[in-house]
């Protein structure tokens, strides 16, 4: 993410029985016990019915919740798009532009925004610049977004301020997809380097403060998400100690990704193209948005 879906995605009695009682009265003749027995029947139905439209009714207050909950606001974390495996999308930060928000929504699915970052050298937080207009731009055009903090975080406490930094800036726009720490290295001049870099903290050290930072988004009600190259997940983190509902997200500029492990979103480029991004180039990312289902 170098400085760094519109889709058009789916989502599980006891009867009582009557005795009857043993009469030493005069029988009822043959047609009396005709319409007796019709009445029974008659009276059966009715309560038949009665029961089947109270279980319909119960029906479809269930159905109605469950499209309040998965329909009109979407699952947390996944793009909304039953007719599509893949969505297409965008990442964007103020070094793209100025952005014409109403054309992304002709073309992307989705979009991450970047919120925030830290200093590779003296470690400040920053703020994005273009960050408000972005997101309140999105959200007008109807764009599913999530967000994302470039990090140079050394220990958990610094991944925990981080989070809470990204969380005080999205609290009032309407964030629907994983709110992501990207974890990378710096690179300068063909070479890795800052602080993240320079700190050569171990794999238990650099999960650790991952979870740091999606525990507080967890927390916060976010879905949480993971940003980084096919690389730093193979040799850089320990995957099986980072929680099954975070979303990974991975960077990998080939034909295909070099990770084997489980992802749901694939940067593959950082020199595509979207109609409305005014930059010669934008980081473009499929979702394989059924992983989840």
């Amino acid at each position: 993410m170098s400085s760094t879906i519109k889709s058009k995605s789916k989502r599980k009695n006891t009867a009582g029985v009557k005795t009857k009682s043993v009469s030493h009265k005069k029988k009822t003749p043959a047609k009396q016990k005709k319409k007796t027995k019709k009445g029974a029947v008659i009276k059966l139905n009715k309560r038949t019915i009665i029961i089947l439209l109270l279980s319909l009714l119960a029906l479809a207050a269930v159905i109605i919740t469950v499209f309040a909950v998965h329909g009109s606001s979407k699952r947390p974390g996944t793009i909304h798009a039953p007719d599509k495996e893949i969505a297409w999308g965008i990442d964007v930060s103020s070094h793209n532009g100025d952005i014409d928000w109403s054309a992304v929504s002709e073309n992307a699915d989705f979009a991450f925004i970047r919120v925030g970052y830290r200093g590779y050298t003296e470690g400040e937080i920053n703020t994005d610049k273009n960050y408000q207009d972005n997101l309140k731009n999105a959200n007008k055009n109807g764009i599913p977004v999530g967000v994302y903090f470039y990090s140079q975080a050394v220990c958990e406490e610094e991944a925990e301020e981080e989070a809470k930094f990204i969380l005080e800036k999205i609290k009032d726009y309407n964030i629907s997809l994983p709110v992501v720490i990207d974890f990378e290295y710096a690179f300068k001049n063909g070479s890795h380097t800052g602080r993240l870099w320079d700190a050569q903290l171990d794999s238990k050290e650099r999960t650790s403060l991952i979870n740091a930072f999606c525990d507080k988004i967890r927390k916060a009600g976010y879905t949480p998400g993971i940003y980084a190259s096919a690389y730093v997940y193979r040799s850089q983190l320990n995957m099986k100690n980072i929680d099954k509902d975070v979303f990974i997200w991975v960077a990998d500029y080939n034909s295909e990704v070099t990770y084997s492990g489980y992802y749901d979103i694939w940067q593959y480029s950082e020199k595509g193209d979207c109609e409305g991004v005014s930059s010669a180039n934008v980081d473009t990312n499929y979702w394989y948005i059924k992983n989840r289902l």
